[in-house]
């Protein structure tokens, strides 16, 4: 192996940190035959830059330092290449360990290496599982046990396991992970996702034991006597029985394997003390039931049933390829209050998707309800949207201890918790004592990349309840709401999309995302407003273009946040499938007239300006599609699709811009009937987003933008929200935004933080139905692309943007960005002597800056020296404009003396 210098102690060097295998969040279950490898560096320099690089996999990390024992090699090679580097060597097999380090080289030629990374893949040639999906026969939840002997040094262990509808794994008394509600939903019928273990440090030697604790969530729904929503929306079970399957792959420290599987001889079975649990947040619980200890060694299971082998479910099994479900933050009770006697409400503080933990004394059969909701009745109980019923019941062991509860299975949104059927009356003992609650937040794992901070209190206040009502709503799909629906509702998945992506790490998750689409796609080539469909809504709440162009624009959105090309190639073939349908539904005259428009403008109403809003996305659809193309080599569907895009672009314009009559004859887009309304925001602000409109009408449409929002309200639903704030950006109208922004009433954005929201609420409105809806978001991704600044140029943050935004309200701002490459920073500050920014820009990338000037003569500073730049004029603001590469920049204005 060549010799690489680490010069430690010496010379600076950009280092390989950070290494990852693009679309997996764990290493563990592989199961692509090619795997991409990626990686961030940092370094203390400026203009520090990867020229070469090398990667090396073996099967051992001894193997790594002898070449011909490695089962890839790249060698050095020139490039500056460190996202999605595809495996090209030996065939990897299946449920083997593999190590991997990357070493680059810098400007001056010099290298270091990267700590080493393991993974473990899974099936990788079709092989068939030897394990056995086993259970009790009946679609409630159970516990699965077997024990086993190990009798030698363990290597590794490693477990893949699933269970439908989720599952908790134990080895040896314990649980293994931190996750909750395992496995990700899906549909089920066409794919069921395994999780990834590392059991090693659990395994003993001598006897081990294993439990499965399996409950029924989307796929064997149970709705008791509660809330279920999808009950009266089509919802159909995917099986009637409850299953679990594993296997544990051991290896010894001698190079021998064993394997342990779940089978009917091997394995026993008994019901679970849950006895109900419920997807939307309800679970019984008879800790009376519970068998201590079932889950460790020495339990006696003779009264248990032998595990019964069930028919296998129709899905495969692939790798749960996004982040788990995990407690993000416990929150203790703020305030307990008694608005009923002995109706007890515990204040949490925060509203979010949770898990509720009691803790409660009593006599064994006492039995405690507990009623989580987001909302409070007029008499302080809490209420919950429609009075749909959502409770859990907790029935007593009677240990003399205080027991401690939160359900297994579920999670519901809510900031209030009611105990009901207790007292807080200690000489009391006809009731169970409830001592306290907690509320666990659950929330994907995916990595927070993001955080802002202006002198304004209310702004970063607003950025904090919109990052809890996605954290509410990043689960293994992106939901709605945890109260209400649940459902994985698509349009904010493109909508929402950048929003997101600026505070969490989420291009795992948006591939899982796309893959519920394309098996979510129906024969005609409809993809459906929710996937996975779990229910199935009607007319345009099934099809609506701005829910299925997610299929379309969400792969973009991958691409430009985090260089994958994963999502394009895998959903091309849905894709064109779907710009068949599209096309099939076409009025005469080339528009789209149907879906649900401008959704949310007035809450709960949808259906107006369809034209304009469906087709102007419609349009964007081709102009991607094209793109999407010409990226995988299929030139003739590229100039099929920019034909497209340009028919659809001519019946636009000519169908929907007119000439309307004012103090001057000029022209503005109209809905198809030709009736022109000037308080309209969206109807103009579409198509200049996606550059619609004719040269020669732009400022005619620009105007009558700005006409509807010269009163500075919002006036935009869910759909055109987004382009709304793109749209006047684009126009250099910041200030517009940041006023409809702070406007004192709805509809508003600072109403809420004044209200005490803790998260966001649906619609524009006091009394929303529901209090955690991140769907009306889109302001976030203004905040940091247009107030602090922050934004790809080109290649996923290789070529950055930097141009915070010059306010007379906001003098202070500051912020990071973990971009794919590496941690941006920005802090902004201004006043009358002029302005400062410190930016720090990753390694192997560049930069351009564009700094507000407060004055026509001020000079440009670096570090205290003078620097030359370019002076721009923009909106009568004058702007420096300056280029940087990798490192850490402080700029100053000042004028001149």
């Amino acid at each position: 192996m060549e010799c690489i210098n680490n010069h430690k102690g010496s010379v600076l060097l950009i280092r390989p940190h950070h290494l990852h295998l693009q679309n997996y969040y764990s290493s563990l279950g592989i199961d692509t035959c090619k795997p991409s490898f990626s990686w961030q560096l940092e370094g203390d320099g400026r203009a520090e830059q990867q020229t070469n690089y090398r990667i090396i996999v073996a099967q051992s990390e001894e193997a790594l330092e002898i070449p011909d024992k490695a089962v890839w090699d790249t060698g050095k090679v020139k490039s500056d290449d460190q996202l999605g580097i595809s495996y090209e060597g030996r065939p990897l097999s299946s449920t083997t360990g593999y190590f991997w380090k990357v070493a680059v080289w810098d400007q001056d030629d010099k290298a270091s290496w990267s700590e080493t990374q393991f993974f473990y893949t899974g099936y990788l040639h079709g092989e068939s599982w030897g394990a056995a999906w086993i259970g009790t026969g009946k679609n409630k939840p159970f516990y699965a046990r077997s024990e086993f002997r190990i009798d030698k040094p363990v290597k590794r262990a490693i477990a893949f396991v699933s269970g439908l509808g989720h599952f908790k794994l134990y080895m040896n008394g314990s649980k293994i992970g931190n996750h909750e509600m395992d496995p990700g939903w899906t549909n089920y019928r066409e794919s069921i996702q395994y999780v990834g273990f590392d059991c090693t440090k659990q395994i003993r030697d001598g006897l081990n034991a294993i439990g499965l604790s399996v409950g029924n969530g989307f796929y064997s729904g149970d709705a008791g006597d509660r809330h279920f929503y999808t009950m009266d929306k089509g919802y159909e079970a995917y099986g009637t029985e409850l299953m679990a399957i594993g296997e544990w792959h051991i290896e010894y420290e001698d190079g021998t394997k064993a394997h342990i599987c779940t089978s009917d001889d091997e394995w026993t079975v008994k019901d679970s003390a849950t006895t109900l649990a419920n997807v939307y947040g309800s679970e019984n619980y008879d800790a009376r039931l519970y068998p201590a200890g079932w889950n460790d060694l020495g339990f006696d299971d003779s009264s248990w049933e032998q595990g019964t082998c069930l028919i296998p479910p129709t899905g495969s099994l692939s790798c749960q390829n996004q982040p788990p479900i995990v407690v993000k933050h416990i929150y203790d009770t703020v305030l307990i209050e008694e608005p009923h006697e002995q109706v007890y409400v515990f204040d949490l503080g925060q509203n979010m998707s949770g898990m509720f933990e009691i803790y409660v004394s009593g006599s064994a059969g006492s039995k405690v309800t507990i009623k989580p909701g987001e909302l409070r009745n007029e008499d302080g109980t809490v209420a919950t949207p429609w009075d749909i019923v959502t409770y859990s019941e907790y029935t007593l062991a009677g240990t003399g201890e205080v027991e401690v509860w939160k359900p297994d299975f579920s999670c519901y949104g809510a900031r209030w918790v009611q105990i009901e059927g207790c007292t807080r009356e200690m000489e009391d003992k006809s009731k169970p004592f409830i001592h306290d609650v907690r509320g666990h937040f659950v929330t994907s794992a995916s990595q927070d990349v993001g955080e802002l901070e202006t002198d304004d209190p209310r702004i970063t206040k607003l950025a904090q309840i919109i990052l809890k009502a996605i954290e509410s709503n990043l689960q293994s799909v992106h939901s709605d709401c945890p109260t209400i629906e649940k459902l994985g509702w698509i349009e904010t998945a493109h909508l929402m999309g950048p929003s997101v992506m600026y505070v969490k790490h989420v291009d795992e998750l948006w591939l899982k995302i796309t893959r519920d689409m394309i098996e979510a796609q129906t024969e005609e080539g409809l993809i459906p407003d929710i996937a996975p469909e779990y229910s199935k809504f009607e007319g345009p709440f099934r099809d609506s273009i701005a829910w299925g162009s997610s299929i379309v624009i969400v792969p973009e959105l991958l691409l430009e946040t985090y260089g994958n090309r994963t999502a394009i190639i895998e959903a091309y073939p849905a894709m064109k499938r779907y710009m068949n349908y599209l096309k099939s539904m076409e009025l005469q005259d080339g528009l789209i007239g149907h879906g649900l428009g401008d959704w949310g403008i007035i809450p709960q109403t949808g259906g107006d300006y369809i034209e304009n809003v469906e087709t102007a996305i419609y349009c964007y659809d081709y102009v991607l599609m094209a793109k999407y193309a010409e990226m995988l080599g299929f030139p003739e569907d590229a100039v099929h699709y920019s034909l497209e895009a340009e028919r659809i672009k001519s019946n636009y314009n000519r169908l929907l811009l007119k000439s309307i009559n004012g103090e001057h004859r000029r022209y503005a887009y109209c809905k198809r009937d030709g009736t022109h309304h000037p308080a309209n925001q969206v109807m103009q602000a579409m198509p200049l987003y996606f550059g619609l409109v004719p040269d020669r009408h732009r400022q005619d449409v620009e105007a009558a933008l700005l006409q509807a929002a010269s009163s500075n309200q919002l006036l935009s639903g869910e759909i055109g929200l987004r382009y709304l704030f793109g749209a006047l950006a684009g126009m250099k109208q910041n200030e517009i935004v940041y006023q409809m922004m702070m406007q004192p009433e709805h509809p508003s954005y600072i109403r809420f933080v004044e209200k005490g929201e803790t998260a966001l609420p649906e619609f524009w409105t006091d009394d929303a139905r529901s209090r955690n809806h991140d769907m009306m978001g889109h302001i976030l991704e203004w905040l940091y692309k247009d107030m602090l600044g922050i934004s790809s140029r080109k290649d996923a943050y290789k070529e950055i943007n930097i141009a915070p935004m010059y306010s007379t309200s906001v003098r202070h701002i500051r912020g990071s960005y973990k971009s794919v490459r590496g941690l941006i920073e920005v802090d902004f500050s201004h006043n009358r002597d002029g302005s400062s920014l410190y930016v720090s820009i990753p390694a192997n990338t560049t930069a351009s800056i564009k700094l507000p000037l407060t004055s026509s003569d001020e000079e440009l500073f670096e570090n205290g020296q003078k620097t030359d730049f370019e002076r721009v004029i923009e909106e009568g603001m004058h702007y420096a404009l300056t280029s940087v590469q990798s490192g850490k920049y402080s700029f100053k204005t000042t004028g001149k003396h």
